[in-house]
């Protein structure tokens, strides 16, 4: 029994009793918390301020990239074409003055593929590389043959046709004069003019015969038609004009002796329009368009020339 009368507790066990445990569980959780070391951390999702630096690290400011010949045509709404006007059949003056020939058939086509205005500019031979590479002309479109030279300047897309150069003669030598072959013999006198060979040489090709280089077309021509030379060598379309134009008078056999590529001349680097200009000469030669084309200007225009109806 209690003889102790009843006295009132401590006011220090009061709050030992009610928050102490709680340190102790406090305490223990931060103990917990110490014995973890950073590579517990590791796994920790990334904040918010690891995320923005790793956009820091990208360039303040972005350029546009340049534009190709390609895209600046489509803002432009305009394809700037280069050409010699006046190279038959190719391009050339009409009746009513228009530009007319094969390759203003071929860029209108492109054009219209693109959705866009077609300017012709007209210029001289030795302008066409130059202008192209200054940025006057997207593209040059003239009849041009791929040479190696030429290639170091430019880009070239598949060729648009095959060609090389040819010999005619005077129809009274039209029988015994068929091959180049017959041309290599003593008594056998070959005229041409400068740029009219291209990769012909006439010393390594026709050693036993005789040769003169005249100052131009023309000038050689004449030599033929007066019978004061057995034949001309010139590329096979100035071969075809001047048959078809003495028809009478001068004859071929139209058999390149040489391998010629004719194609479209680019600016170098630009691979997206010259992959966008090569589909498009494969498409229009899968689809006939391309020899519809060389049938019209190759075929029937010089038969034409020569006062007859071809098959249309």
């Amino acid at each position: 029994m209690n003889l102790l009368p009843d006295m009132p507790r401590p006011y220090s066990a009061s709050i030992t009793g009610s928050w102490l445990p709680r340190l102790v569980v406090v305490l223990a959780v931060l103990a917990i918390l110490a014995c973890q070391g950073p590579a517990d951390l590791k796994d920790a999702p990334r904040t918010p301020q690891a995320v923005k630096t790793a956009v820091e690290t990208t360039p303040e400011q972005s350029h546009p990239a340049p534009l190709n010949a390609l895209d600046t045509v489509k803002q432009r709404g305009e394809l700037r074409v280069g050409m010699q006007v006046g190279y038959v059949p190719f391009q050339m003056h009409g009746p009513e003055g228009a530009v007319v020939g094969l390759d203003v058939d071929l860029a209108e086509l492109v054009s219209r593929s693109l959705n866009v205005n077609l300017r012709i500019v007209s210029q001289t031979w030795q302008e066409l590389i130059p202008s192209l590479l200054e940025g006057a002309t997207d593209v040059v479109m003239s009849g041009m043959t791929v040479t190696p030279e030429r290639n170091t300047q430019v880009m070239f897309t598949l060729p648009v046709m095959e060609t090389g150069r040819m010999f005619l003669v005077h129809a009274a030598n039209a029988e015994r004069l068929r091959r180049i072959e017959d041309l290599d013999q003593p008594g056998i006198f070959v005229v041409s003019w400068p740029g009219s060979l291209g990769k012909i040489r006439l010393k390594e090709t026709l050693p036993k015969a005789a040769h003169r280089q005249f100052a131009d077309r023309k000038l050689a021509l004449a030599e033929v038609l007066e019978k004061r030379a057995h034949a001309l060598i010139d590329e096979e379309f100035s071969i075809r004009l001047a048959c078809a134009t003495y028809s009478e008078k001068l004859a071929s056999g139209f058999k390149p002796v040489t391998y010629e590529q004719v194609a479209w001349a680019i600016r170098p680097n630009d691979p997206h329009w010259l992959n966008w200009l090569d589909n498009f000469i494969r498409t229009i030669q899968k689809d006939g368009r391309l020899d519809e084309l060389k049938a019209k200007w190759l075929r029937d225009y010089f038969l034409d020339i020569r006062g007859q109806k071809g098959p249309r």
